[in-house]
């Protein structure tokens, strides 16, 4: 439903119109699948097994998840290193992930079964050195890494190499956060653990929620849910330490599977234990006595929708007309009716699209939803500037919320979807306003002189269009997307064996950083490339195989 507003505005003795659009939006209790979060399908592969298929993971998207989760049996590597064949199956699997539109819950252990040998810890300890650059350059694609490793089913108990011990427990923690890239969390399997290994037994702050610090970055898995009072040790002191999870779990990801039915997993304390613990994500298949339980009782469409985040836009007010120059000021109401909150960035993005030309121009937002809170009421009210040479004419508005790794950025299944009837894009991943602003070079208002302005939104270009793999005779380099605003894909081909150096430059010369240095087969390659630590601003990439030297220019735009 649409109102016009007008406001009447007293500056300088004058007397400016402006006129205000109202809509106010419909919810949907239509159920969809949403990134980084709800059930999930369960994966498990043993050493140097098979990779997931394409099919596999398009069966998950149909039955509307995002999430997998991978569990790697590592039973043939417990004296000794990981072989190429099962990094390259990793590698492959992270891949099929992206291409599927899926992100994945990540686990490795060595044994399946209480009685089973684990690893001992210098063994561990070299195989997440191993995995370092495949976690950096596929991170992108994981939800969040459970620590794994020690004991049966890397459950953290049963170790026979006796890792069930704070001073072990506390070193793979660090290693792992120190091998993961900062934007991504752990989860450790009972609240003890981590009150153990930081020494400290209260919750994250709301202060420090999200500072990358390795505290802020731990969170929690429970794999016996509801199945007694304890959920079978899960907790040395229940009603306290749900308490702590209530806090703690505002701010990291908590889920796993329930493991028996009992009187704890009927339908009304279900619903109450997900929401009180803030659940974000459960197996589909396990246990499938309880799931069939929430099904005849009723109770399962409800977890479907509230597992996780569930936004929904409640009232809009924008601005009707813009001169160019000036300031387009919006304000949003949205609510999440969601058990638990993100808990990875993502960006808030206002779109305008040209009605005659589809031209699209964007904002990002200086807003954190990881902030958006279960059960709250948030309030956006923002001012962004218009630009000079903006095409003028009706432009539709959307809210768009992407996952902030370029590479991903444009893919609709990484997007947000908000539970509100006629909004969603399934093209674009955009949310529909429902709304018009007309931009035009008479309109009255204020000249804008802040940060936030809209740019133009550039086509991504698909790599296969820049070059093809079999007609490339030369070395060769270039990043994509370009320009970019926190990481981006180098692609580079060697044409023959040689020492590769490949390198990063700043625009007056200064060598920033290297990103190989290594003998390389002749062939193509690709990098990811994180550019959080990097001011906007032009760069160089510099491929040198012995004398000769290609270039390739970025720009990173914050």
């Amino acid at each position: 439903m649409k109102k016009f507003i007008l406001i009447v505005l007293l500056i300088s003795n004058k007397i400016l119109f402006a006129q205000y659009n109202l809509v106010n939006y419909d919810y949907s209790n239509e159920d969809f699948a949403n990134p980084e979060r709800g059930f999930y399908s369960h994966f498990e592969v043993q050493s140097e097994g098979s990779s997931l298929s394409i099919s596999q993971l398009q069966n998950v998207r149909s039955d509307k998840q995002s999430l997998i989760l991978r569990i790697y049996y590592l039973k043939n590597f417990k004296d000794k290193l990981l072989s190429d064949k099962q990094l390259n199956l990793i590698k492959n699997d992270f891949k099929i992930m992206r291409d599927a539109g899926i992100k994945c819950i990540l686990r490795f252990a060595y044994s399946q079964d209480i009685g089973q040998t684990d690893a001992p810890l210098n063994i561990v300890l070299s195989h997440l050195d191993q995995l370092k650059e495949i976690l950096e350059d596929n991170y992108d694609v994981i939800a969040f890494f459970q620590a794994g490793f020690i004991g049966a089913w890397g459950e953290w108990h049963s170790s026979t190499n006796n890792l069930d011990n704070v001073n072990s427990r506390r070193e793979i923690v660090n290693k792992i956060l120190s091998v993961l890239p900062s934007e991504r969390m752990i989860q450790l399997r009972t609240p003890l653990f981590k009150r153990e290994i930081f020494e400290r037994q209260t919750s994250i702050e709301y202060s420090e929620a999200f500072n990358e610090s390795n505290f802020s970055r731990t969170g929690h898995h429970n794999d016996c849910f509801l199945a007694n009072y304890d959920d079978y040790s899960t907790y040395q002191d229940t009603t306290e330490e749900k308490k702590y999870l209530n806090d703690e779990c505002l701010f990291t990801p908590m889920g796993g599977e329930t493991c028996n039915p009992s009187e704890f997993s009927e339908c009304g304390n279900s619903l109450s234990e997900l929401k009180r613990l803030r659940w974000t994500y459960l197996n589909d298949g396990y246990h499938p006595s309880v799931i069939s339980g929430w099904q005849s009782d009723g109770c399962l469409p409800e977890i479907k929708l509230k597992l996780g985040y569930r936004f929904q836009l409640l009232q809009g007010e924008f601005k009707q007309n813009v001169k160019l120059g000036n300031t387009f000021e919006l304000k949003l109401i949205l609510q999440n009716i969601g058990f638990a909150s993100l808990y990875n960035p993502r960006n808030v993005e206002i779109v305008l699209e040209n009605n005659q030309t589809q031209k699209k121009y964007f904002s990002k937002l200086p807003i954190d939803p990881r902030f958006w809170q279960p059960d709250s009421i948030i309030t956006i009210e923002e001012i962004i500037g218009v630009p000079e040479n903006m095409e003028m004419g009706d432009y539709k508005i959307y809210l768009n919320m992407p996952d902030p790794i370029d590479q991903l950025h444009d893919r609709v299944e990484y997007s947000i979807r908000f539970a509100n009837q006629n909004i969603w894009e399934s093209t674009t991943g955009y949310n529909n306003l429902n709304s018009i602003v007309n931009i035009n070079d008479t309109s009255s208002g204020n000249i804008y002189n802040g940060d936030f302005i809209f740019s133009e939104v550039n086509n991504p270009t698909s790599i296969e269009n820049i070059f093809e793999d079999g007609k490339q005779s030369e070395n060769f380099i270039t990043n994509y997307p370009n320009p970019f605003n926190s990481s981006t894909r180098i692609k580079f081909f060697i044409k023959e064996p040689a020492n590769v150096n490949l390198k990063l430059f700043n625009s007056i010369g200064e060598e920033i950083d290297t990103i190989v240095n290594d003998y390389l087969s002749a062939g193509w390659y690709e990098k990811n490339f994180d550019a959080n630590k990097l001011s906007s601003g032009i760069y160089l990439f510099s491929l040198s195989t012995g004398d000769e030297m290609k270039c390739s220019k970025m720009l990173i735009m914050k």
